[in-house]
């Protein structure tokens, strides 16, 4: 492998700088939510990486915009690597709960404070830092197009249409992504698989207004309707029973469970974060494990109908509405799971409950043993000097590197740079100035790899 050492200690001498640069961007708000200050943060991303030598330009989607970027390798027969990951930011209200201005990006001993900064900019920036230093030093090793997504933190609703809009653009020869951080006990983490997800909103009507409850004789309720609705889809041994609901699962091979026997799973640990005395089914170990990443599954996520509040209110409801979603596993569809579900519906006595798909994410999961994975992990072995955790897939959804490598039919893998306790989605978010600039050194390792097969 090409001598890394030059590039390595470049990042070092120019540390300070390349600190004040994310510093830069932190200060930029990007709240894709309400639309604050993302159209900016895009702008300002395009004049940062033609500082670095891409070649840059905001693309515009259907929704907020993708920022794009191109630089080509030294070599005429490099590789491509399509590199994922987003500019956008969580709101970060309340602010009061800061110990600093979220978008001060405040440097308190090893520690960078404000929102973005693991998730997902410190990340961001470890690739354009990663350029600048190979550029200055070894030179480029391969070909790299960037996305970097304006709506991530919003469920990327517009990702799908810009993939499908710029295949040819997009060609690659892998995918990857940096977002998030290390696992516990600052081990670095490698993904190849995320969950898929349908969302879906499920309504009952009964009378046209809200009623006095001794009506309840002779006028439907519609929260009955849906408790009954609800029965029928899951039952208390926790199986989704809709018909050919597990029909398309893609089981663990040997390898990924093996990788699962491995991943250190600790089931007292577990319980004491989520607050529960045991899981369901009475799962433990390693099959606890498989049960969280490979098993789909059907969760109420909130019920409205009636009056639940302070003092007495005998009614008799005149709507109810339950939100529903489905984690889904590689090779379920969600789009043929909403299909199935109104079919379920239909043939159950439930045709005049009503159903609206509110969203939905593919399942996507790539072989535990592609080269590309092995790269992705030896890079972290070597920057890291230790072996990370190779995870086949992940609980969440979405439209990451793995995603982006189904749609394109490439090998792909995800990792993240931050601290384990980054306090993601949270208060006082911060990344260290230790993982940023190793993580610097991370991306320009995982480039070199590639490129030299």
């Amino acid at each position: 492998m090409t001598d890394l050492s030059p590039v390595y200690a470049y990042v070092d001498t120019h540390a300070d700088r390349m600190i004040a640069d994310l510093q830069r961007l932190i200060r930029q708000p990007s709240i894709s939510s309400a639309n604050i200050g993302v159209r900016e943060c895009a702008e300002l991303l395009v004049e940062m990486m033609g500082d670095v030598g891409i070649t840059a330009r905001v693309i515009e989607t259907d929704g907020l915009p993708v920022v794009y970027g191109e630089i080509t390798g030294d070599r005429p027969d490099a590789p491509t690597l399509l590199i994922y990951t987003h500019y956008d930011v969580q709101p970060a209200d309340p602010e009061s709960d800061w110990e600093s201005p979220p978008f001060e990006a405040r440097r308190v001993g090893d520690r960078i404070i404000g929102r973005g900064t693991t998730d997902a900019k410190g990340n961001l920036m470890a690739h354009l830092k990663a350029v600048e230093a190979l550029r200055a030093t070894t030179g480029m090793p391969i070909n790299i197009k960037f996305i970097f997504d304006g709506e991530e933190e919003s469920g990327s609703p517009s990702l799908p249409a810009f993939v499908e809009r710029h295949r040819d653009l997009l060609a690659a020869d892998a995918a990857l992504s940096f977002d998030g951080g290390f696992d516990a006990g600052d081990v670095p983490r490698v993904s190849l698989g995320t969950s898929g997800l349908l969302f879906v909103q499920m309504r009952a009507r009964g009378g046209s207004k809200d009623l006095h409850s001794a009506r309840a004789r002779l006028v439907p309720n519609p929260a009955w309707k849906l408790v009954w609705a609800l029965a029928s889809i899951k039952g208390p041994d926790g199986r989704v029973r809709i018909e050919g609901f597990y029909d398309a699962v893609r089981p663990p091979t040997p390898l990924e469970r093996s990788l699962l026997e491995q991943a250190g799973w600790d089931d007292e640990a577990q319980k004491r974060d989520l607050g529960v005395d045991e899981f369901l089914g009475g799962v433990s170990g390693v099959d606890a494990l498989e049960q969280l990443l490979f098993t789909p599954t059907c969760n109420i996520a909130g019920f409205a109908s009636g009056y639940v509040g302070e003092g007495n209110k005998t009614l008799l409801p005149a709507t109810a509405a339950v939100n529903v979603d489905f984690r889904l596993v590689a090779d379920q569809d969600p789009a043929d799971i909403f299909q199935r579900l109104r079919k379920h519906l239909d043939d159950h006595g439930f045709a005049d409950v009503e159903l609206h798909d509110l969203g939905s994410i593919e399942p996507s999961r790539v072989p535990a043993d592609s080269p590309f994975a092995r790269v992705v992990v030896e890079a972290a072995r070597r920057v890291y000097g230790r072996e990370p955790s190779l995870r086949p897939s992940e609980s969440a959804s979405g439209r990451q590197a793995v995603w982006l490598a189904g749609k394109l039919g490439i090998p792909g893998a995800g990792t993240g740079i931050g601290p384990p306790d980054w306090r993601g989605h949270a208060a006082n978010e911060f990344i260290t100035v230790h993982h940023y600039l190793a993580g610097i050194k991370y991306a320009a390792t995982i480039w070199s790899l590639f490129g030299e097969g």
